[in-house]
């Protein structure tokens, strides 16, 4: 649906009537307001030669700013009886799609009535999503800015992975912001925008909103099943150049599929077991077999299938 396009019609047969009663008392009352001008004018100029009293001429005044008056609210009525007509045509505030319409033919709608149609707009379309207050408090305090700086003005990149998987091409910009904590959640209220010419996007799709810093540095990427946890935290089991097994604790960012983000503790080429780990303990010589990992998935497969 384009802006302004007629949507629905509602039998407009009263209110033309109604705009029709309205303009001919509109004249009615013109004609009136015009002769009473013509007697103010001849009795003001009789009354400068005696020929008729001061109270007569007053009566003639107040005559005629009686139908001047009652031309202005016949012209107040016959607006508003175009605006009621108006309403008979209901047109679209803005570009978007139009759902089921409710009402059919010969139905009798009012005020009482219950929606007639719902009309989506969805280009842009929004994704609402929250943040945990204290990310956002050191957020804030990693990247101070003046306290006139519009908190949307941030430097992150926003992506889209639809229920399919796949990444949706346009990229985000952060359009709202809350001013508030929210009490119940401890959150604060966000508003990403994605232009979404096509409609792929639609109102109440579940999709999962992928929020980057610009700042980006490369990470390792090691698979979920690699990691293993105690009471000293989160670690994984590596091979060292002599082949023997050793433990490094690691700290993990964010999830991306079947692979996990290190932001700490391992090195550039280090080798982590990913198979086998019950089998194996720190400091024991083992025989090392390289193997592919589907990020996606977490398949593991052999190197010479790759």
């Amino acid at each position: 649906m384009k802006k302004n396009q007629l949507l629905l019609r509602i039998d407009p047969s009263e209110y033309r009537s109604t705009v029709s009663e309205a303009e001919a008392d509109l004249k009615s009352k013109i004609a009136a307001a015009g002769a009473a001008e013509r007697d103010l004018k001849r009795g003001k100029d009789v009354a400068a030669q005696g020929f008729i009293s001061q109270s007569d001429l007053d009566k003639l005044t107040t005559n005629f700013e009686q139908t001047t008056a009652a031309v202005k609210a016949a012209e107040a009525e016959l607006e508003k009886a175009k605006l009621n007509l108006g309403y008979t045509e209901i047109r679209a505030p803005f570009a978007g799609r139009i759902g089921k319409v409710n009402y059919d033919v010969g139905n009798i709608v009012g005020p009482s009535s219950n929606e007639l149609a719902e009309l989506t707009d969805v280009d842009p379309i929004y994704v609402s999503f929250q943040v945990e207050e204290a990310d956002y408090i050191s957020y804030r305090q990693n990247h101070q800015a003046p306290s006139d700086k519009d908190p949307r003005d941030v430097p992150i990149d926003l992506t889209l992975r639809l229920p399919n998987n796949s990444t949706f091409a346009d990229k985000g910009v952060l359009d709202f912001a809350d001013t508030k904590i929210n009490r119940n959640t401890g959150t604060v209220e966000l508003r990403a925008a994605f232009d979404n010419p096509d409609g792929i996007v639609m109102p109440g799709l579940f999709v999962t909103l992928i929020v980057e810093s610009t700042n980006k540095k490369e990470l390792a990427l090691i698979p979920q099943v690699a990691v293993q946890e105690n009471q000293q935290g989160k670690f994984v089991l590596v091979v060292d150049d002599e082949n023997k097994v050793a433990m490094r604790i690691v700290k993990l960012g964010r999830r991306i599929n079947a692979m996990w983000v290190v932001e700490s503790g391992l090195e550039a080429g280090e080798r982590v077991i990913i198979e086998g780990l019950q089998k194996v303990r720190q400091g024991v010589e083992v025989k090392a077999v390289e193997k592919n990992v589907d990020e996606t998935t977490g398949t593991i497969s052999s190197k010479a299938n790759s």
